[in-house]
């Protein structure tokens, strides 16, 4: 059986702007220090003051925010290529989420003052960030509509669909805890673990210790776009 699209995780990168963005920044700087991080480091926090923007060369980086409650809730996934922290452009201006490593990560740190000389000399690479930066707010308006309007199988079965496009494992595996799938769609773990039991009852997956199989891909994209 041919399988289907599955729909977009949103996971961004910045492959586009990159490279004008590091030899913009070699020019001006030098090259930028690679730091490796393992995964669970924590870059900023929520209303962390700071003047430093990332520069994400391998690994995938985990953008989230925090209830009043403390649930959270993931934003968005950076895969390298990518920069974060961008909002350390505007002076005085505090992190607008939390920042954390998914996975092993390489990451350089640049002054918000070497980007903004960067910005100024070169109009281009101001405006391939403004593309970035639009793509990226896009990504958040489309998950704030799905939290609004589409029930939590609903996004549960395009979060699972998301996942193993990443990567196209056959047969089809996602490798994620409900807690992680919880923050990911915006629900609550309580609710996923029903959710999942709900699609194993009715042969959607199968499940073990440690990955989420897909065993009806039809039904599950029937069930993302319904």
């Amino acid at each position: 059986m041919t399988a289907p699209d599955p729909p977009p995780v949103d996971v961004i990168t910045d492959a586009d702007l990159f490279p004008q963005l590091m030899s913009a920044l070699r020019d001006i700087h030098g090259e930028i220090a690679a730091n490796q991080r393992p995964a669970g480091h924590v870059f900023y926090g929520l209303e962390d003051p700071g003047a430093a923007i990332y520069l994400l060369y391998q690994g995938r980086v985990r953008l989230y925010t925090i209830s009043p409650e403390g649930r959270a809730l993931t934003v968005l996934l950076l895969d390298a290529p990518a920069i974060f922290g961008e909002i350390a452009l505007a002076e005085g201006t505090h992190y607008d989420s939390y920042a954390i490593s998914v996975t092993p990560c390489s990451v350089g740190a640049v002054h918000r003052e070497t980007l903004r000389r960067a910005l100024r000399e070169q109009p281009s690479l101001a405006l391939r960030l403004i593309t970035a930066m639009s793509r990226r707010l896009r990504a958040v308006e489309r998950k704030l509509a799905d939290i609004a309007f589409k029930s939590v199988p609903q996004r549960l079965a395009a979060a699972l669909l998301g996942l193993w496009a990443e990567r196209q494992d056959w047969p089809p595996t996602v490798r994620s805890t409900h807690q992680q799938l919880a923050e990911l769609i915006g629900s609550h773990r309580e609710t996923v673990t029903k959710a999942i039991g709900d699609f194993r009852a009715a042969g959607l997956i199968q499940d073990d210790d440690d990955a989420i199989h897909l065993i009806d891909l039809v039904r599950l994209r029937n069930l993302a776009y319904s």
